[in-house]
């Protein structure tokens, strides 16, 4: 009886030592699967690409061509705009060049900002190996670079 018990003792133990080459040729066979199946969103990335840079050209135009007169540039008093206009209308005023008063486009310009940042949210998310995570008051852009 002792002799059967120590037999079963010794296959026991030996059985997680002689298992060890298929487990650990599982685990090979597992992190080569998974590092192919990982694989970069190409096309996340460049609508990405595509969305920042429309959002950008739309917040520049609203600043320069495609001003508005609700608002004023600089330190020029709210109304500038509408009361150079107004003054257009006197002949030693005729020339006056008002445009330069128009304020940005506030609704464009914050727009076009906003569609920006999605776009570089889309880059961040489209790049291998790149993620991001929202927490409390917090917003994390991660890039991992395997050597």
């Amino acid at each position: 009886m002792k002799m059967v018990a120590i037999m079963l003792a010794w296959a026991l133990a030996a059985t997680p030592a002689l298992a060890q080459q298929p487990i650990a040729d599982a685990a090979q066979r597992a992190a080569a699967r998974a590092g192919a199946a990982e694989s970069s969103h190409p096309a996340v990335f460049w609508s990405g690409v595509a969305l920042a840079a429309a959002g950008a050209t739309l917040a520049v135009l609203g600043t320069t061509a495609f001003k508005s007169d609700d608002g004023s540039s600089g330190n020029t008093p709210k109304g500038s705009f509408q009361a150079c206009e107004a003054l257009k209308s006197n002949p030693v005023y005729a020339g006056n060049r008002c445009d330069v008063l128009k304020g940005p486009n506030k609704p464009l310009v914050w727009g076009g900002v906003a569609a920006a940042a999605v776009g570089l949210g889309l880059i961040a998310v489209g790049v291998p190996h790149g993620a991001i995570q929202f927490g409390p008051g917090a917003i994390r852009v991660e890039q991992r670079l395997k050597f």
